[in-house]
């Protein structure tokens, strides 16, 4: 019996409520649709792209194998219980089975999650978080140059404010109408956003998958335009109230005396302009880092060496149902005859079937043991990944063998047990001596015990996985020695996109109750299982070059501002005998003294994120010298033309029209 889901009842049935009772040929057997579940049961994270549901049926290894941990306990938890009381409860299970079966268990812990945390990728998850307190650099960047907006439009109209005090105007009107103006400005920019997040998350939707789903939601909810109203409106507030209120502090004798538009402004102004210019520069440059980094990681991830030849392989997974084939003969009959059919597609070079292959990880992790060392705690032994191959694995990988030779192509389930190990089992075990004629005992719950290792092959690395690995051991046996029920198919050619028909066809003409599934080449399984992670970079490269902007228009605001403040001392030098480039040196040399106290700044936190993204993601990202040494090289340049700039104009005052304003 099946539940359909609600996507494949409306697509297959067209909804139609007759469904009920109806039959379905699956796996090679017919089976009855006892009913529909609805839409909201779709959820990707949870079922993925499930197209319907069955009971779950333990099978023979399912209940006799102690290395097949793969099911997931879920559960309702009663009014009032938390997951610490469930986890407590589960204590004494695991104390038990640890005590009972201490080579399979040692270490055994149940973690109690709430389902939507258990769901969420730890990696995504802070990964999300990370672009999240990103966006708050972006968000700060912003809020400095309305800050510094504000204390231009204060000094610039300083009599202004000192006339309309002495005429009676309180402190308080004065901040207040201030204060309006830097929230309408806020409100504003917020609403821009809103328009502009509108577009933006049609684009991200088309991109980001979820439990191998996407088309996923993101409009704009309530909540989300709640939120964007009060950020901007804080912002606004916040970062409005201090310009205000260090605009009223002012003497009104000397204000009312100043006759020039631009009036020097008060050391508090002075401060606090250069400290929001800093802020900016530190925090453009935090962003520009992390968009390196993350860029940089990527090139190298996808440059790097894996061991094997990740450019001419199509691969495709193979379940086999269990309740046809639920005896090992009957599996190892079914792949020798598959591999026959698989070779001879046109096209193909080499054929092989496998029980894993190292795209995201490979799976079949246990502890092993050598002769002459005692067989102790698992959590003692040192693990390895077992991987079950036919004899063309190595040649349809492009995996080289460094010493010894492969598995026969005619093996037989009696011949004597044999392995191949990785190169860099062989050192663990045997450093400077051959690993041929060695023995390596495995715990496998009632499969091999004692094994002879005939080969060692190169070293592997995943294609797509941008974490470390559990362990760097691995061993090769033969699949006829143990065939499980799940197998992925590995084809190898010229063009390995244009074998997937193929591939197809020949599953079919072998056994045409099944189907394969996730049929793809190495490069779009790498592109797919990165979708996510190169969109949160692209995100990231256009937070950096937004803050870049935003910083470079207020130092040029800040500066400009300088120089229109001292137009007149500026010619007063001039008529005095000072040169051009005396003037250009001056006003460069005082932006760029603030800019450089960003970068130092900015590289103290660059450096803090790149170890984060290096704890985060190891194998991609770390804070190396040449990113960090091109993001600050850029961002000086970009200061140094935002000041130039303004410089040139100082350097074009007309002496005559200072010293007539004297």
């Amino acid at each position: 019996m099946v539940l359909l889901s609600y996507g494949l009842w409306q697509q297959r049935y067209g909804g139609s409520p007759e469904v009920i009772g109806r039959t379905l040929h699956l796996d090679g057997e017919t089976v009855t649709i006892i009913g529909v579940m609805p839409a909201s049961a779709e959820y990707p994270p949870l079922w993925g792209t499930a197209a319907l549901w069955r009971p779950l049926n333990f099978t023979h290894d399912q209940l006799t194998s102690r290395d097949y941990k793969t099911f997931t306990l879920v559960g309702r938890l009663k009014f009032g219980a938390t997951t610490t009381s469930a986890a407590a409860s589960l204590a004494p299970l695991a104390a038990t089975q640890q005590k009972e079966h201490a080579q399979s268990y040692a270490g055994l812990r149940y973690r109690v999650l709430p389902l939507q945390k258990a769901l969420m990728d730890a990696t995504a998850s802070r990964m999300y978080w990370l672009l999240l307190g990103l966006s708050g650099f972006v968000l700060l960047i912003a809020c400095a140059d309305l800050a510094n907006l504000q204390l231009a439009r204060a000094a610039a109209g300083m009599r202004d404010l000192a006339i309309r005090a002495a005429l009676g105007a309180t402190r308080g009107r004065l901040i207040g109408q201030q204060l309006c103006e830097s929230v309408i400005l806020s409100l504003a920019g917020g609403a821009l956003g809103l328009v502009v997040a509108i577009g933006l998350n049609g684009l991200i939707t088309r991109h980001l998958a979820v439990g191998g789903a996407s088309d996923l939601d993101l409009s704009l909810n309530g909540t989300v335009l709640a939120l964007t109203i009060a950020v901007s409106l804080v912002s606004g507030v916040l970062f409005g109230l201090l310009p205000a209120w260090l605009s009223t502090r002012v003497d009104l004798n000397l204000a009312m005396k100043q006759q020039s538009r631009g009036s020097t402004s008060g050391r508090g102004h002075y401060f606090l302009r250069n400290a929001l210019i800093v802020s900016q520069v530190a925090l453009a440059l935090v962003l520009l880092a992390g968009a390196g980094i993350l860029q940089r990681g990527f090139t190298r991830f996808l440059q790097r060496q894996s061991g094997w030849d990740t450019a001419s392989v199509l691969t495709a997974g193979l379940p086999l149902p269990e309740s046809r084939f639920d005896t090992e003969p009957k599996r190892v009959e079914f792949f020798k005859k598959l591999e026959r059919r698989l070779a001879s597609v046109a096209g193909v070079e080499h054929a092989a079937i496998c029980s894993s292959l190292p795209l995201d990880s490979y799976s079949g992790e246990r502890p092993i043991y050598t002769e002459g060392l005692p067989t102790g705690p698992t959590a003692l032994a040192p693990r390895a990944f077992h991987v079950m191959i036919t004899s063309d694995y190595f040649a349809a990988l492009g995996i080289p063998l460094l010493e010894g030779r492969n598995f026969s192509p005619d093996m037989k389930a009696t011949d004597p047990f044999v392995i191949i190990i990785n190169e860099t089992l062989a050192r663990h075990f045997w450093p400077g001596q051959s690993a041929l004629g060695r023995r390596i005992k495995t715990d496998d719950s009632g499969y091999i015990t004692w094994a002879e290792v005939i080969g060692v092959v190169r070293d592997v690395d995943t294609a797509a996985n941008y974490s470390e690995p559990t362990t760097r051991l691995q061993i090769y046996k033969p699949l006829v020695h143990e065939p499980w029920a799940w197998a992925n198919l590995v084809l190898r050619g010229l063009v390995p996109a244009s074998l997937a028909e193929g591939l197809r066809r020949a599953v079919a003409e072998v056994d045409p109750d099944l189907a394969v599934e996730q049929v793809a080449t190495v490069r779009q399984f790498i592109d797919f299982q990165q979708r996510d992670l190169r969109l949160v970079g692209r995100i990231l490269g256009g937070f950096a070059l937004l803050g870049l902007v935003l910083a470079a228009v207020g130092l040029y605001s800040v500066t400009a501002h300088a120089v229109a403040q001292r137009t007149n001392e500026f010619g007063v030098r001039l008529a005095l005998g000072a040169q051009q480039s005396d003037v250009l040196g001056l006003v460069l040399k005082q932006g760029l003294r603030v800019a450089l106290f960003g970068l130092v700044l900015g590289l103290v936190g660059a450096l803090a994120l790149g170890r984060f993204l290096g704890a985060l993601m190891p194998r991609l990202a770390s804070a190396d010298p040449v990113t960090l040494l091109g993001v600050s090289v850029m961002l000086l340049t970009v200061a140094l033309l935002a000041c130039w700039l303004p410089a040139r104009r100082a350097t074009k005052v007309d002496p005559m029209i200072a010293l007539r304003a004297e």
